[in-house]
């Protein structure tokens, strides 16, 4: 059960908060030279499936994000 509550807006912020995080923490491990190793054997399809830079608070941004 689903609970509504008419916040919209503060959904929307939350919304936009994870995605801003989860850019941030993905443009930052891009210069970062080991996480290039570590996902040096990926497609491009996994990387861009991989929530932000694939660490544990990304995962757990990535998961909410779109189920709040």
């Amino acid at each position: 059960m689903t609970r509504r509550t008419g916040n919209h807006e503060i959904v929307e912020q939350l919304q936009t908060a994870l995605e801003s995080f989860l850019k941030d923490h993905r443009t930052a491990a891009e210069t970062e030279s080991q996480w290039a190793e570590d996902t040096k054997g990926m497609t491009s399809r996994e990387l861009q499936e991989l929530s932000g830079c694939g660490c544990d608070d990304c995962r757990k941004a990535g998961e909410l994000l779109g189920s709040i």
